[in-house]
C-alpha cells in the first residue's frame, strides 16, 4: 500500500519532464527502409489494378450471363481495387496527418 503523501512525489518529476521527439531520416538504414516500402506501395498499386482487370473481367462476364450474383461480386471487387488505390496514393497524406496531429495534442 502506498501512502497518499507519498504520490504527489513521485508523479511531479514525470509531470515536469518535456519530451521533443522529431523524426530522423538520417539514422542508418533509412533510405533502405525508404526504398523498402516504395517497393511495398508500388506493389500494391499492382495489386490494385489486377483486383481491378480481375473485377472488371468478373463483371463482364456476370452482365453477359445475366448472373446478379457475380455482377454484385464483381462491382465489389472494383470499389475494393478503388478504394485501396486512393488509401496507398493517400498514405503518406494520411499519416503525416495523424503525426501532427498526434504532436499537437497537449
Amino acid at each position: 500500500m502506498i501512502p497518499q503523501s507519498f504520490v504527489p512525489n513521485l508523479s511531479s518529476p514525470l509531470l515536469a519532464a518535456s519530451f521533443n521527439i522529431t523524426p530522423n531520416s538520417s539514422l542508418p538504414g533509412s533510405s533502405q527502409v525508404t526504398s523498402f516500402l516504395g517497393g511495398i506501395e508500388q506493389w500494391a498499386v499492382y495489386a490494385c489494378l489486377l483486383g481491378l482487370i480481375i473485377g472488371g473481367a468478373g463483371l463482364w462476364w456476370g452482365v453477359q450471363n445475366g448472373s446478379i450474383n457475380r455482377t454484385s461480386v464483381s462491382q465489389h471487387k472494383v470499389l475494393a481495387a478503388f478504394a485501396g488505390a486512393v488509401i496507398i496514393g493517400a498514405g503518406v497524406f494520411l499519416i503525416t496527418w495523424a503525426f501532427n496531429f498526434g504532436t499537437s495534442v497537449s
